[in-house]
């Protein structure tokens, strides 16, 4: 990937966090990635193209994350805690990282098709997990997409507002405690 093919990824994203996705005009995208309107269509052939490639670029480094130190020999409790522990990490060093994701997993620029397409080996890697833990009789006969729907949504929303509203926490709240909120969630 060129420098400056990576400059205009992180501008977009910078911009979108800032702005919100309808208000950044290829410009403005270009005034911030310091190149010309006509450098970016080098790389991108519209601005929903520009939003897609930003999405798959920053799922594959959330995948990268989570996958970072998972080993499928290890025990389930334990690849569950490095797993979704990677995300937690992720998204509480990277606040921006959150909200952009949040943004492009609503925006409607990103089809169904795509999302999925990017989400793969996230999803498969989670689906493993999950499906493997049923087999084990340790998780719940739940749907996997609203087992996985549970552990991503609080740990983004327990993010969220450790990100925003700190003070509303009397103490300091442990990763640990949080995965193992998850964890609880999908046991027997």
């Amino acid at each position: 990937m060129t420098d400056k093919r990576q400059r205009i990824l992180d501008a977009t994203a910078e911009m979108i966090v800032e702005c919100g996705l309808q208000a950044c005009p290829m410009s403005k995208i270009s005034a911030r990635a310091e190149c010309g309107a006509g450098t970016i269509y080098r790389y991108f052939e519209t601005k929903q193209d520009l939003v897609i490639a930003l999405f798959e670029e920053r799922v594959e480094r959330i995948t990268e994350r989570c996958m970072a130190d998972y080993d499928r020999n290890t025990p389930l409790r334990q690849r569950f805690f490095v797993f979704w522990g990677g995300y937690y990490h992720y998204i509480r060093e990277n606040p921006c990282e959150r909200a952009l994701m949040e943004q492009l997993l609503a925006s409607p620029m990103i089809c169904c098709d795509h999302r999925d397409s990017a989400l793969a080996r996230l999803h498969e890697a989670t689906h493993q997990l999950l499906d493997e833990g049923k087999r084990e009789g340790v998780f719940k006969e739940l749907p996997n997409e609203i087992m996985s729907t549970v552990t991503y949504g609080s740990l983004s929303m327990m993010a969220k507002k450790l990100d925003q509203a700190p003070e509303k926490f009397s103490s300091d709240v442990c990763t640990e405690t949080v995965l193992t909120l998850c964890w609880d969630a999908l046991r027997r």
